[in-house]
């Protein structure tokens, strides 16, 4: 990766290229490790991969995604100057200690949790000869593995980045760098303040998709099932992801989401008793505030 200084900076002044950027290790070929790798590879990067799944590594060698690659991390660590972990939090955590037992003096280690204030503690308790920076892709989609993994999915997105006590600044390139070379756009922020406003606006979504899914099944209606449609299926998305993922994420982000349930509950209190009590006023205010946020976000969507 070139020589640096104890501080991390490169010693010729220079910033990190797309052509100095050191062999890239994905650990976890899913639906995340699998896309970040075919960008990675369409923008020139030697990629390399590990997945407990021997499926998945040679499915990843067959779509281009990965040049080599294996079932043991301490075998392909050693080859990387750049690692990212790309698996369930908890995981993750557990990976990031044994990427760094396994990795070369200076290398970064990164990953794409989307939740960051435990990711980032435990990278703060890695050795000082390790680099490290928080990553998180803000893209994906419902289905998961590695037939899922898809070139471009981050093409625009935003790719949050969270410092620890192991980032410099040639980690924090390299963190640019990856989100770049993935067609995403690099943005630096807190590890509490990022988990604090994706419990907002993802974790707690999750949270309700699931609810609404639970209660329709609940009523015990047939009919019920014949008639949903565009809105029940737009609105209950995120219920159809993969389940392992998304009970690491909630656990992991439990006081944020904790907090941003209440909210969610007291506001959908206000709006069913306006409802119930034939309030059309409030009614009309509260919808009307909720449609002018959204269509300022998204445009002007016909509902289904």
């Amino acid at each position: 990766m070139g020589a640096t200084t104890a501080t991390g900076d490169r010693m010729d002044g220079t910033a990190l290229t797309r052509a100095d950027l050191p062999p890239v290790l994905v650990v976890g070929l899913g639906l995340i490790g699998g896309s970040v790798a075919l960008d990675l590879r369409a923008a020139g990067a030697t990629v390399r991969g590990v997945s407990r799944s021997e499926t998945a590594v040679r499915r990843a060698l067959e779509i281009g995604a990965i040049e080599r690659g294996g079932t043991s991390l301490a075998d392909e660590a050693p080859h990387a100057g750049v690692i990212l972990v790309a698996a369930p939090v908890r995981t993750s955590i557990r990976l990031l200690s044994e990427a760094a037992a396994s990795a070369p003096p200076g290398a970064v280690i990164t990953d794409a949790c989307s939740s960051k204030r435990e990711v980032v503690a435990a990278m703060d308790r890695l050795p000082p000869t390790i680099r490290a920076v928080g990553g998180h892709p803000m893209a994906g989609k419902e289905s998961s593995g590695i037939e899922a993994a898809e070139a471009g999915l981050f093409k625009g997105a935003t790719w949050v980045l969270s410092e620890s006590v192991r980032t410099d600044d040639e980690a924090r390139r390299v963190g640019e760098l990856l989100a770049e070379m993935c067609g995403a756009v690099p943005l630096w922020t807190d590890a509490t303040e990022h988990d604090e406003a994706v419990a907002a606006i993802s974790h707690l979504p999750l949270l309700t998709a699931a609810a609404l899914v639970l209660a329709a099944e609940d009523s015990g209606s047939e009919l019920m099932w014949r008639l949903a449609a565009g809105g029940f299926r737009d609105a209950t998305r995120l219920a159809a992801g993969d389940e392992w993922m998304g009970s690491d994420l909630l656990l992991t982000n439990s006081h944020p989401l904790s907090e941003a349930h209440a909210r969610f509950t007291a506001r959908l209190e206000e709006l069913a008793a306006a409802a119930s009590a034939a309030d059309e006023a409030a009614l009309f205010r509260l919808l009307r505030r909720a449609a002018e946020r959204r269509r300022s976000m998204y445009g002007w969507e016909q509902p289904r």
